[in-house]
């Protein structure tokens, strides 16, 4: 195999695929590594995208969808079920596997060359320190390949933004250990998406069921390890969960893996390095979903970096361009989605169950998210303007 190309992806989830098939779309010579042996496996995530954002990225394949998703629903603290009005949520469960797998074929059939159970180990640099390359470890054997750009996409624990010289390392309470097992002969309803909010759930963090199809579901949680009891971890927690409420049902796959929560990494780009996807940070710290933010972050570095290609004298602007239309995006949104985390994650059981019942004497009709947290903001009055900002977008 060649050893010079354009451009290098690091990270084979859907920010690096969708910014190798962006880039070798607009012509540029692509090389991506993915250091799991199958493309998309192990499925480390919920599953769930938003139905318009997910069409609006590709042309979606149906074998993609596990079900469809019309109906949003809390369960309280106390057990009782808050619904939200209909139609609020509108989405998928995908089967992520499948999804991604596909997507890869897309991109090499653009031309992007994809090479699995390949590590980067290291960037290259050149004799005046700019990054020139990689080193990638496969089987024992190692080889360096060299490119004009490198993209990193290489997920939360990326290694590469840290070798340039970027301050990426998460906070510890910034970075949540998330446990998911996919079971098979539940009972739930196929349209609704499940939250359990309390500390009695997920201490910092809540649990999750999300129906798939065939009576399976992924059910999982997030905790952060500042609010959880001394000697307990997300494993524990989820092993509760699923006596107290599947303790019939089979498991037929278990994931874990961390979720950062924190907000955007604020370089995402050194000269001609790009980062995008987790690696960036690009995840809702509020919710912890990352999928759609990991495709738009994918397709604008690919863009980005196949026109740095094209003009390498405006490799800068359009750098800039990016980090400022991710910024613009997820990054602005995100600050006061994290500030209403930092508030929520602190509420204590009392407090989620108050709240709950003042948002049940709401009509159905007008449950939102919004009215659910102006019930927040009723006891926290300081909370307003990040409530705002983020249900607004100002």
């Amino acid at each position: 195999m060649k050893t010079e190309w354009d451009i290098i992806v690091v990270g084979g989830g859907p920010a690096g695929i969708f910014a190798a098939l962006e880039a070798a779309k607009a012509g540029a010579s692509v090389l991506l590594f993915e250091r799991k042996r199958e493309m998309g496996i192990p499925v480390r995530c919920g599953e769930a995208v938003g139905k318009v954002d997910f069409h609006s990225y590709t042309e979606v394949d149906p074998r993609w969808i596990s079900t469809e998703i019309n109906t949003f629903v809390m369960v309280l603290p106390n057990g009782k079920e808050v619904k939200l009005k209909s139609n609020i949520y509108a989405g998928y469960i995908i089967n992520r596997d499948l999804f991604e797998y596909d997507m890869a074929a897309r991109a090499a059939a653009a031309g992007a060359c994809i090479r699995m159970r390949s590590n980067v180990c290291d960037l290259l640099k050149n004799v005046s320190g700019e990054i020139c390359g990689v080193r990638v470890e496969k089987r024992g054997t190692f080889q360096e390949y060299h490119a004009r750009i490198v993209i990193a996409a290489d997920g939360v624990e990326s290694r590469i933004a840290r070798q340039a010289g970027i301050a990426s390392v998460l906070n510890i309470r910034d970075i949540e250990p998330c446990v998911q097992a996919t079971l098979s002969g539940v009972d739930i309803p196929e349209k609704a998406l499940y939250l359990y909010v309390g500390t009695c759930y997920a201490p910092g963090g809540y649990a999750w069921v999300f129906p798939k199809a065939n009576r399976c579901a992924n059910v999982g949680l997030g905790i952060n390890g500042k609010y959880s009891k001394r000697g307990r971890n997300a494993e524990s927690y989820l092993q509760d969960f699923l006596k107290r409420f599947f303790p019939e049902a089979s498991v037929q796959r278990y994931v874990s893996g961390g979720v950062p929560v924190s907000t955007n990494l604020e370089t995402l780009s050194l000269k001609n390095l790009l980062i995008t996807g987790d690696a960036g940070h690009m995840v809702n710290p509020l919710n912890g979903g990352g999928i759609t933010h990991a495709i738009e972050s994918g397709i604008r570095a690919g863009k980005a970096a196949a026109g740095a290609c094209r003009k390498p004298g405006k490799m800068q602007s359009l750098f800039d361009v990016y980090e400022k239309d991710i910024y613009r995006r997820f990054g602005k949104n995100h600050e006061s989605q994290y500030r209403i985390k930092e508030l929520v994650y602190q509420m204590n059981d009392e407090e989620y169950n108050r709240i709950g019942e003042e948002v049940l004497k709401i009509d159905l009709k007008k449950r939102s998210f919004l009215a659910v947290f102006r019930k927040v903001v009723k006891e926290h009055p300081g909370f307003l303007a990040d409530v705002l900002r983020a249900f607004t977008g100002i």
